[in-house]
């Protein structure tokens, strides 16, 4: 007969004693590492959004029935959303904002700053320079100067969700103030929640040519892609020097920043909408 002490013991993870790690989680760490190893200045978010088919105009449809990575080409990713589910995350998002600034909260706090920003398009070799600039005093904001450029991205389709989402990795290369005149403008009115090493930015983008077509955005950036890449090495170097099929189960920081990533841009999916909602 079990005594008291060992009926109370949570069960164990499996008959190995631990939780297996997540192989969704697995695959996306193995892609950020294989697509941001070596590089500098890695801009790594995900945005909410939708995978639509080219060829119909409308969002895909598949015979799958959980989050799938999807490799089509012939699709494309429309990060736009209607100006309600717009203000729903801004409810959201101050709502955690509002409870984690409570004297009896204990977790992480989630943070609030609001940008109004100009962003300036000039011509330069291998693409465009981007000047961010203050709206209201057009000064150049510090590192408000770059020119970025698409390394990956990665599609991934929610079939029981509103939204599917997209990873992708860029680089924002420092660069310098350009000379030529700029030959496109957005205007930028943005949200920005801070939480851990995560920034969950809500906002409003206005083209000059459409001004009274805002759009309206969500995406989630990796705050410390520097600190992400370390502990991926580290991560790596130990399962390398330990190939035992315990070790190579065993969670890593690296594990539980892009398990947390993806956890984030889920639980923003899930509490955006009702499920049985359509655009």
């Amino acid at each position: 007969m079990s005594s008291p002490q060992q009926q109370q013991l949570p069960p164990e993870r499996s008959i190995f004693g631990v939780d297996p790690l997540d192989d969704f989680a697995t695959m996306v760490g193995d892609w950020i590492f294989a697509n941001s190893q070596g590089r500098s200045n890695v801009e790594i978010e995900g945005k909410i959004g939708q995978i639509i088919d080219q060829e119909t105009g409308e969002r895909i449809q598949l015979p799958v029935r959980n989050e799938t990575v999807v490799d089509l080409s012939r699709t494309r990713f429309d990060s736009r959303m209607t100006i309600s589910q717009h203000a729903q995350y801004n409810r959201i998002l101050n709502s955690l904002v509002s409870r984690s600034g409570e004297s009896s909260y204990t977790g992480a706090k989630v943070s609030y700053q609001r940008r109004k920003e100009i962003d300036y398009f000039h011509p330069a070799p291998g693409g465009k320079v981007r000047v961010t600039r203050d709206a209201d005093t057009l000064a150049i904001k510090p590192d408000g100067i770059i020119q970025k450029q698409r390394i990956a991205d990665l599609n991934i389709h929610c079939p029981n969700r509103l939204f599917d989402y997209r990873i992708s990795i860029n680089t924002e290369a420092p660069a310098d103030k350009p000379t030529s005149d700029h030959v496109s403008i957005r205007e930028k009115n943005r949200l920005s929640y801070t939480h851990q090493n995560f920034i969950v930015d809500l906002t409003q983008v206005t083209v000059a040519d459409k001004p009274q077509e805002p759009i309206h955005e969500l995406e989630i950036e990796i705050r410390d892609v520097a600190q992400l890449m370390q502990a991926a090495s580290q991560a790596r170097a130990k399962t390398n020097s330990n190939g035992s099929t315990a070790s190579a189960q065993e969670w890593t920081p690296f594990d539980d920043q892009v398990l947390i990533f993806l956890n984030n841009i889920r639980m923003l999916i899930r509490n955006g909408s009702a499920p049985d909602e359509r655009r």
